[in-house]
């Protein structure tokens, strides 16, 4: 179970949230309805609980460039690691062939958001199934398993991105 505070997210976020048990919706100026959920995964990296974050544009209708999507997301995802000390996973969807594009807008949204000094991201790519697999996680450097958590995960990449010949 995540704890969250919709309240101090709704002080940081400049598009309107509701919390449902779905997930959080907010609607953007253009009439874009958005979804961000965390789903509990059974990864297990450094002994610490992996969420899925989950981002969804519920209408899947094209959105153009809005600054107040990435600064609602981010309000989400900063209550995320305020109440919480868990790891935050991250796939992309490759439902669309434009998984590499959402894995560069993403990190670039969240290295431009987060310093270095606050959190680590480690990302990796490998090929299942004949589609390429963004993955990362972000991990707050205050949580007491970091160096765990990255080597279970470096080691779980490494496995997946080796091909046995």
């Amino acid at each position: 179970m995540i704890d969250f505070s919709l309240q101090h997210i709704l002080q940081h976020a400049p598009y309107d949230i509701t919390l449902s048990e779905a997930g959080f919706i907010f609607l953007t100026d253009n009439g874009i309805h958005y979804r961000v959920s965390f789903d509990e995964e059974d990864i297990v990296l450094g002994g610490c609980k992996t969420y899925q974050f989950i981002l969804q544009n519920v209408e899947h209708a094209r959105a153009p460039h809005d600054p107040k999507i990435e600064a609602t997301v981010l309000a989400i995802i900063d209550e995320f690691f305020r109440s919480n000390q868990h790891i935050l996973l991250y796939v992309c969807d490759t439902s669309d062939g434009k998984e590499s594009g959402r894995n560069r807008l993403f990190l670039r949204w969240f290295e431009r958001h987060a310093s270095p000094e606050q959190f680590t991201i480690c990302t990796a790519k490998a090929e299942v199934e004949g589609e390429m697999v963004y993955i990362a996680i972000i991990v707050d450097n205050h949580n007491p398993n970091l160096q765990a958590i990255t080597k279970d995960f470096n080691e779980t990449a490494t496995a997946l991105t080796d091909k046995p010949e």
